[in-house]
């Protein structure tokens, strides 16, 4: 085979090399060695997490890099000035208040652990039966099992409260915008405030995908003085360079300049596509035996890293290029739309970005009714409008994918 059996050979050499532990896209890092920027925010967090009385609530967009600051910055903080237990619980939709904190009250001495009792009833009765030569006692009994399940739920955060306020250390509760009922999320905003009041060493770390910080507490209004709301933006250009150059420098690896600018240009200030796409250039330069990494090994790294990246980006591309005459030409336009800076942007805005970047003229009329048409679909679509005449990207990170999937796309280019 031309990789060796199926692709073992350069397998061995990317697991040898150590970059699956440097550049981490599908898992949060949680080593301090391999965290760069982010550096003023990781000092807010540690100022407020050692304020008496003070809990955080970091809140985002998917992707920026959320759980890897929460993360890194916990541990920093047991292991340079605290001392205590380190508790994280990764929400998803099954969960509920009486379950996020099952682990921290066992360390407490309180065991909510699933139990089953079993009891036996038996039940008899005599027979005696008389012959010439014999005379025997006849007995018969019946035996039934009952099962009984005992399960405790502490649903109340004030009992919780009541057992963890002696607690020291810190519980990081992640993706808490999973939490389906609101109920749970207002649970725990009273907890905040009760561990406040008890003026406890247990700090709660809440994370989750928002827009507000009043999303993830079901906007509980007395929780505010005791809750340090953090909203982490996209990472400054900066800062991805800094993952890059740090993390390739540790590897023994020289990308060219051109090619650190453009990772930058594609990430948009989301670490995870920074990590992705200098994973996918490191692995093609180590298989390669080349530690130099030229604009050649980053065509080939996107495309990879397009295939690595997540279905939902992936589909939504996909679905709805399917459905129109001229993809190239949509290709081309999103491609255009992906380097607006705003949020928000206008068809007029589009097209003279079109004009300015590419040469490309379209009159404003023909470019509206595209850029609508883009808007309407049976599935989730491309982009949406928030407004008469503005047009925004359903998910915030598909411009990043965009520019990444069409400049691998020399159909595009």
């Amino acid at each position: 085979m031309a990789n060796g059996s199926f692709g073992l050979d350069n397998e061995a050499l990317i697991i040898k090399s150590g970059i699956r532990n440097v550049f981490t896209p599908h898992i949060p890092i949680d080593e301090i060695s391999h965290f760069f920027g982010r550096e003023d925010e990781a000092t807010r967090l540690v100022s407020v997490i050692n304020s008496p009385g003070q809990h955080i609530l970091l809140y985002g967009d998917r992707g920026v890099g959320k759980t890897s600051l929460a993360k890194t910055t916990c541990k920093l903080i047991l292991h340079k000035i605290q001392r205590g237990h380190f508790f994280e619980k990764r929400c998803d939709s099954g969960d509920s208040f009486s379950s996020i904190f099952v682990e921290a009250l066992e360390k407490c001495g309180i065991d909510l652990s699933f139990r089953e009792a079993t009891q036996t009833h038996n039940q008899g009765g005599g027979a005696v039966l008389n012959a010439v030569f014999a005379k025997a006692d006849l007995s018969s009994k019946r035996e039934t099992k009952t099962t009984i399940v005992t399960t405790f739920k502490p649903d109340s955060p004030s009992w919780v409260a009541k057992h963890l306020k002696s607690l020291s250390g810190i519980m990081l509760i992640d993706e808490a915008d999973a939490l389906q009922d609101e109920s749970d999320k207002k649970k725990i905003a009273e907890l905040i405030k009760l561990l406040s009041d008890h003026k406890s060493n247990f700090k709660l770390v809440v994370v989750g995908i928002a827009a507000t910080g009043e999303e993830l507490t079901a906007g509980h209004p007395s929780v505010e003085r005791c809750l340090k709301e953090v909203s982490l933006q996209r990472m400054c250009d900066e800062d991805l360079k800094k993952i890059i150059l740090n993390g390739m420098n540790s590897l023994n690896l020289r990308p060219d300049d051109s090619v650190v600018e453009k990772i930058v240009d594609i990430s948009a200030g989301y670490p995870h596509f920074t990590h992705l796409i200098s994973l996918k250039c490191g692995e093609a330069a180590i298989v390669r035996g080349n530690k130099h990494i030229t604009k050649d090994v980053l065509k080939s790294a996107l495309n990879e890293a397009v295939k690595d990246s997540e279905g939902a980006l992936q589909r939504m591309l996909e679905s709805t290029l399917r459905v129109l005459n001229t993809p190239q030409e949509y290709k081309f336009l999103l491609l255009t739309a992906s380097y607006c800076n705003t949020p928000e942007f206008r068809s007029s805005e589009l097209r003279e970005k079109l004009k300015s970047k590419f040469g490309v003229i379209v009159d404003s009329q023909t470019l509206s009714r595209r850029l609508t048409k883009l808007t309407k679909g049976s599935e989730k679509t491309i982009l949406y409008k928030p407004a008469r005449g503005c047009f925004q990207f359903t998910d915030p990170r598909m411009p990043s994918f965009l520019k990444m999937a069409l400049n691998a796309d020399d159909d595009v280019m």
